[in-house]
């Protein structure tokens, strides 16, 4: 107290303790927008990732279990969570795989940005017919256990290149997602599709 009463006879004030609180509150005002600033330019987020729909149209492996023919579309969504950088997408890679097998056939999707605090929404189509497949002994046989329940477990895998606006460094990518699938049957009503989250890889370096 000693402190404040020097400094009230110094200024030849009455130590005014409302003046004081508002100067503190501005002070503390100014000092969340400048932290708010520094995170905003600063600091960067990747992005979120989900899958909000997708439907397995065919899956079918061959009696040699050497070959396969599937059919799958999705929609999915990435939502950029800065607040004040854009992001540029480069070309995106997809690829499928079941039971930990990744199938040949890969699908893409063309290059995009995404502003501010926007999401952008796409949709990604993979498949092939008679395509070369490796499947495991115990692959082959969880795929006959979920070939008699038409609902299979599969894995969406999509790789890119993004860019922060404003910095130079291209930083690798991946997302993804676990989807669980019933596969289309026109006599059978299909059960809706649950909203699935993405899991997103992003590369440990400087800027990304």
């Amino acid at each position: 107290m000693a402190f404040y009463e020097d400094w009230c006879k110094d200024c030849d004030c009455d130590c005014d303790w409302k003046q004081v609180a508002i100067w503190g509150a501005v002070i503390l005002g100014v000092g969340g927008l400048i932290a708010v600033l520094v995170i905003a330019f600063a600091v960067v987020y990747p992005p979120k990732a989900t899958a909000d729909d997708a439907v397995l149209q065919r899956f079918a492996l061959a009696a040699t279990n050497s070959t396969i023919s599937y059919n799958i579309t999705a929609t999915l969504s990435l939502k950029n969570p800065n607040i004040y950088r854009g992001i540029d997408y480069g070309p995106l890679a997809v690829a499928l795989s079941f039971n930990g097998t990744r199938f040949d056939e890969p699908g893409t999707v063309p290059a995009f940005e995404s502003k501010a605090r926007k999401t952008a929404t796409f949709n990604v189509k993979v498949g092939g017919v008679d395509k070369p497949i490796k499947l495991s002994a115990p692959g082959v046989k969880e795929f006959r256990a979920e070939n008699e329940t038409g609902k299979f477990d599969v894995e969406l895998r999509l790789d890119t290149v993004l860019q922060y606006k404003g910095r130079k460094t291209k930083c690798p990518l991946a997302v993804i997602c676990p989807l669980e699938l019933q596969l289309v049957d026109p006599d059978v009503a299909a059960t809706a599709f649950e909203r699935t989250k993405c899991t997103i890889l992003r590369a440990k370096k400087s800027g990304c």
